[in-house]
């Protein structure tokens, strides 16, 4: 009986030993996260072209095929971190959100002016930072938790999150296909209008702007809703300071708040 409970132990033990060392060799086998980042830096030409722009102005077309409606959004950038987003929805007005060094702010025909706060102020800040695709500027965790296979293609999973300052809580997981290093898609969490939803994204059709290789398109869903969009043009020129200025409305916003 002693034998036999002893020959059960070791039999035990071995299986277990065993599952820890394959789990330790899988463990191995993931590449650190900062290599997969710094090959996908390479080869979007970012880090040969970091710090060369000053401004940039993209077009992009986005469509919901459920609902049959296209619209256009404009996004105008400049260094180090302001931004503004402007869109036309048909049937329901104008749409834009903008940071300007100092304020972050959203105006829509529902909600109407708001100045932003907490989840809402962190996903405008990380739109804002003008080298976004540099994402140790944005998060300063990064670990590479996986494998996936997106459009066929295997890819790495690397999880991205924020854990100080205004970006405090965001989080991200980033997929970078193994032969192309590109970024192919990306999961997070967004506040929208009802609450906080999960966001997945796939990017493709990758093309160089003034050097600078960037997805052109990306299929988005969110609460079961698709969104394609297309980026129709990309300019690196100077953006005129005075469109960050805040819109009025806004400005009594934040005139109220220091009353």
């Amino acid at each position: 009986m002693f034998a036999r409970s002893t020959f059960g132990r070791a039999l035990a033990l071995a299986a277990v030993t065993a599952t820890v060392a394959a789990a330790g060799a899988r463990a191995q086998q993931l590449p650190p996260a900062k290599q997969v980042v710094d090959r996908y830096m390479e080869v979007t030409g970012a880090k040969a072209l970091a710090g060369r722009f000053q401004g940039r102005h993209m077009v992009t077309e986005m469509s919901m095929p459920a609902m049959g409606m296209t619209m256009t959004m404009h996004l105008y950038q400049a260094r180090p971190n302001k931004v503004l987003v402007k869109m036309e929805m048909p049937g329901m007005g104008s749409f834009s959100s903008g940071f300007d060094g100092t304020t972050a702010w959203s105006s829509n025909p529902m909600q109407g002016p708001r100045v932003l706060e907490g989840r809402e102020l962190a996903e405008v800040l990380r739109q804002a930072e003008f080298d976004s695709f540099d994402f140790a500027k944005v998060y300063d965790r990064m670990e590479t938790v996986g494998e996936r296979t997106v459009a066929g293609q295997p890819c790495w999973n690397v999880r991205m999150s924020s854990t100080q300052g205004a970006l405090q809580g965001m989080q991200a997981d980033y997929c970078f296909d193994k032969e192309s290093g590109l970024a192919v898609a990306t999961t997070m969490k967004q506040v929208s209008q009802m609450g906080e939803v999960q966001v997945e994204s796939v990017m493709s059709d990758y093309q160089s702007f003034d050097g600078l290789k960037m997805p052109t398109r990306t299929v988005t869903t969110m609460a079961g809703q698709e969104m394609v969009s297309t980026v129709k043009s990309v300019s690196h020129e100077p953006v005129d300071a005075a469109l960050f200025a805040l819109p009025p409305e806004v400005q009594a916003l934040v005139g109220q708040r220091r009353n």
